[in-house]
């Protein structure tokens, strides 16, 4: 099975309505596609690496655009 990953922005909608986003990895996987549950976060063992991470993150966001949070997809991908 061949897998590949980008960071993809998601939209969340709470139990009030209120919209709010979070970034996941994002997984494109031959028996469909998946991704993390939980949001991702940002650590590095430098400052460059954090960095490099954020624009990493920032580059996925303009190309991939937002999606829509589900969690039974979410689920998919543990």
């Amino acid at each position: 099975m061949s897998s590949h990953w980008h960071y993809q922005l998601m939209r969340y909608q709470d139990n009030f309505g209120e919209e709010y986003y979070a970034i996941h990895e994002y997984f494109h996987m031959d028996d469909g596609d998946g991704w993390t549950e939980n949001p991702v976060t940002v650590t590095g063992e430098s400052v460059e690496d954090v960095k490099k991470s954020l624009v990493m993150m920032l580059n996925d966001i303009d190309r991939h655009g937002v999606k829509e949070y589900s969690h039974h997809a979410a689920q998919m991908s543990k």
